[in-house]
């Protein structure tokens, strides 16, 4: 799993100057490709699934992606990193709000595609599923702060 990871992050990083230029996914559909396509894999390795299983879930999961992509998550982000005094009431009412809209946006599509998840693989594989895509989604995260970390103290 860990070439695996490596390979994932190597596709992601190695696109990151057209995503810095497209400034998310939604703006780059190659790089939306090549991650989906990566965390297809992780997954398909963190689930044991078999390659007959891997093709049926496929499209389900490509479709779910796109949804979630589909979000707006820049400001997401914001919450925890935004010192609540610096706002105005305004401001975070609005970063809150929203914040809490892109919880319920995720929640519904979950829910959504969780019934179709199920016609394909166990509630325990897509627990394992939802977990996986929560610790790939948080390794990229992290590799991506550490390299801006070290871009920016050269």
């Amino acid at each position: 799993m860990n070439k695996l990871f490596r390979f994932f992050i190597l596709c992601f990083i190695g696109l990151l100057p057209f995503a810095a230029q497209a400034q998310n996914l939604r703006n780059n559909p190659n790089l939306q490709a090549r991650v989906t396509q990566a965390k297809l894999v992780e997954i398909k390795n963190a689930l044991d699934l078999s390659d007959a299983k891997m093709s049926e879930l496929a499209p389900v999961y490509k479709r779910y992606e796109a949804e979630i992509n589909e979000i707006n998550f820049a400001r997401q982000g914001r919450l925890m990193g935004t010192n609540p005094d610096s706002l105005s009431a305004d401001d975070a009412d609005k970063l809150i709000t929203s914040h809490l809209d892109n919880a319920i946006k995720i929640s519904t599509i979950r829910r959504k595609y969780y019934n179709e998840f199920k016609t394909i693989l166990t509630p325990q594989q897509v627990m394992k599923l939802y977990k996986s895509e929560a610790q790939l989604n948080k390794k990229v995260m992290q590799e991506l702060r550490r390299r801006l970390r070290n871009r920016a103290g050269q």
